[in-house]
């Protein structure tokens, strides 16, 4: 009997440990992710920005005056 409850109260600490510890290495990727996740927010909001700029309508283009030829009779 004795020997059985050794053996689950190990199993028992060891599958916390195991579980605690994967937990940490997990925690600092997902943290790693999300702000990789931010910073691509970030760019895709300036990309959007920089496409949608206002269209004005465009300035008038200058007339050139020229000398009519002269007609002769």
């Amino acid at each position: 009997m004795s020997s059985e409850l050794i053996f689950i109260m190990g199993f028992l600490i060891g599958a916390l440990i195991g579980v605690i510890s994967i937990s940490i290495f997990a925690a600092g990727r997902i943290t790693d992710l999300q702000s990789d996740v931010r910073d691509l927010r970030v760019q895709r909001k300036l990309l959007k920005e920089e496409l949608e700029k206002p269209q004005g309508k465009p300035t008038p283009r200058k007339k050139r005056y020229r000398k009519q030829p002269l007609r002769k009779k």
